[in-house]
């Protein structure tokens, strides 16, 4: 066997790792997608509650997929440049490797879309993610909520109340901003891509309610928790001191 039979088995098989990964991800996707749209609707409210919490289910890819799909995007790269460039005597590699991967990449984002993570609603904040990996944030922390529409990797901002709004666009997601004194919130490289590196943070919304209803929502039970906070949280109220406990 020469090295240029031994570089084409190490393609095939690298190639083979980034389909089972990226692949196997992508049809979980789809399948706990159908899953979740034929499930029966649970008709709940979403606004503040003097006691217990609001959980929001989504459909999320089991852990054992997401290590599976990191694996298969690990190799991505080095598959994709042995067959373009390291294969000059097999002229088809190329051209095969790049139609699946172009393909299931546009399946892959096309099925990640409709998955989600759970959301918990809470007096003091909200809990985003899965137990052992989620994000909480506190109500008094938040300064900024707005929806959006966004894709694999471009977003547009929602309209608010009154002001004109593309009716092809339904927003799919809901950004926040920290206050950037009190808590560090370093930004991913998707989000400066994106072009919303002003926000901390964005919530999926996969639970099955719509957007601007979840929005309010959320606005609602940030403006209790901050009004029951004392200054300088909140602004006083008229006669209070801004020391007040």
């Amino acid at each position: 066997m020469n090295s240029g039979e031994v570089v084409l088995l190490v393609t095939v098989a690298l190639l083979v790792v980034y389909v089972i990964g990226i692949g196997g991800a992508t049809a979980t996707a789809i399948r706990i997608g159908e899953a979740w749209r034929r499930r029966p609707a649970k008709v709940t409210g979403l606004g503040p509650r003097a006691d217990g919490e609001v959980v929001l289910d989504a459909p999320t890819l089991p852990g054992v997929f997401r290590r599976v799909r990191l694996v298969g995007w690990a190799v991505f790269p080095f598959a994709l440049l042995l067959a373009v460039f390291a294969n000059r005597g097999y002229i088809w590699i190329a051209p095969v490797a790049v139609l699946v991967m172009v393909g299931l990449n546009a399946f892959y984002f096309t099925a990640m879309q409709g998955l989600g993570e759970p959301l918990t609603l809470a007096k003091d904040g909200f809990r985003y993610g899965a137990k052992g990996r989620e994000l909480s944030v506190r109500w008094i922390h938040v300064t900024d909520l707005v929806g959006a529409r966004l894709g694999a990797f471009s977003g547009v901002r929602m309209s608010e109340a009154g002001e004109w709004q593309d009716p092809r666009l339904r927003p799919n997601v809901i950004f926040f901003r920290l206050n950037r004194a009190l808590v560090h919130a370093p930004k991913t490289l998707l989000q400066r891509l994106r072009g919303f590196s002003y926000y901390d943070g964005a919530i999926r919304n996969a639970f099955g309610v719509p957007t601007d209803q979840l929005l309010q929502a959320m606005r609602e039970w940030q403006r209790v928790a901050v009004d029951a906070e004392s200054p300088p949280f909140r602004r006083p109220r008229p006669g209070e001191s801004r020391s007040a406990p």
